[in-house]
């Protein structure tokens, strides 16, 4: 069985072979044998998204040099039976219905990836994050990879946007960000609960959304929301 992955589409955008650790658990000698592994494929950087709740796995990871890159949170609510939050009217939440996106848009995805492991990686060229979460809004834009860009505007300027899809069966957020000079004004509540209102109308049950533990404010937006935290996970780099 094979201990790690090669990722094509990461390969080429970060124009390095970068690949996957695929067990969630590892000792400090099974990670050590996969990381030669990758390095005689010429591997650059691997990812390895490790269980945090495994003590011998986090050895693992420190002993091999990983850079903890991402302590990823999912939350997940059941919007059938959430309530609503009391100002959900209070900001008009609609669908971005053009097929190109904005300079608007482009600067909220940045803002939204604030505590992104791709910006948090100092290895990491800063114009690859840029371009990595332009490229993002523009894909979800075009629908390739959401189904849905929901936005909020404040006289007639974009101030929040949320991308939804499915994922798992689940409804999912994939992108959200407020600007941060009308952040404290309810307009995460509001996009949170006309993401809900989506899924309702798709017919899911549940809804979630990926985070970092370090992006307090964002999880305390969730739980607010009626979310749950369903499942943690840490996100290493390995540069070889």
């Amino acid at each position: 069985m094979n201990s790690f992955q090669i990722l094509d589409w990461d390969s080429e955008f970060f124009e390095i072979i970068i690949a996957r650790v695929l067990p969630q658990r590892l000792t400090t000698v099974q990670l050590e044998q996969t990381i030669a592994g990758m390095k005689e494929k010429k591997v650059r950087l691997a990812y390895w998204s490790s269980n945090p709740n495994d003590k011998e796995s986090q050895i693992a990871a420190l002993a091999c040099q990983g850079f903890l890159a991402d302590r990823k949170v999912t939350f997940v609510a059941d919007i059938v039976q959430v309530q609503e939050p009391a100002d959900r009217l209070k900001w008009l939440v609609e669908e971005y219905t053009d097929t190109y996106t904005s300079n608007e848009l482009e600067n909220l995805a940045l803002q939204a990836g604030v505590y992104s492991r791709f910006k948090l990686d100092p290895r990491i060229p800063k114009r690859k994050f840029k371009d990595l979460y332009k490229l993002w809004i523009r894909k979800s834009v075009n629908r390739e990879i959401a189904d849905t860009v929901l936005v909020a505007r404040h006289e007639g300027n974009v101030v929040g946007m949320v991308t939804v899809g499915e994922k798992n069966g689940r409804s999912d957020i994939g992108l959200i960000s407020v600007d941060t000079c009308m952040r404290g004004k309810s307009i995460g509540r509001s996009l949170v609960s006309a993401a809900q209102k989506w899924g309702r109308k798709k017919g899911y049950n549940f809804t979630q959304v990926v985070t970092q533990e370090e992006n307090i404010l964002a999880c305390k937006l969730y739980e607010r929301c009626g979310y749950r935290i369903n499942n943690n996970e840490y996100l290493y780099h390995f540069w070889i």
